[in-house]
């Protein structure tokens, strides 16, 4: 019998197609950023108890001058996975955003650059799929 890989859930954002990011994965994911503080970041709690426009202030801080991707960048894109299946269309973008900029990092490797496009599209698609935009998966 063979075993499903198990992926760390901070890093859906960059390894899994939105579309096939389960309700569960997604549950597994906001207990997880629930329990992380990040120093000397006041807007953090609010990001990762959904404020939506703290969430993005964050990432696109974190984000912005930034070259390479670090287990903070997992974090924070990470609480934007949990924003994005709970409806907030900007999380999605800003997660594009990101795996876009990794693929001009390297030019080589097709997948940021894949899932940077799933990712655009995944505001529509929850929105289809769940009427509400949301994942079904209380987040909160």
């Amino acid at each position: 019998m063979r075993r499903r890989k198990t992926t760390c859930p901070l890093t859906l954002w960059r390894t899994q197609d939105p579309a096939r990011i389960s309700p569960a994965e997604v549950l597994r994911l906001a207990k997880l950023v629930a329990t992380i503080e990040i120093l000397h970041e006041r807007r953090w709690k609010a990001a990762r108890t959904g404020d939506a426009a703290a969430a993005a202030a964050v990432a696109i801080d974190h984000l912005h001058g930034r070259a390479s991707r670090t287990r903070l960048t997992d974090v924070i894109l990470g609480n934007l996975v949990v924003r994005a299946f709970g409806g907030d269309a900007t999380a999605g973008v800003i997660i594009a955003h990101a795996l876009e900029t990794l693929g001009r990092l390297d030019p080589s490797d097709p997948a940021p650059t894949q899932l940077a496009r799933r990712w655009r599209a995944a505001p529509a698609f929850h929105a289809a799929m769940h009427g509400s935009g949301s994942s079904g998966a209380r987040v909160d």
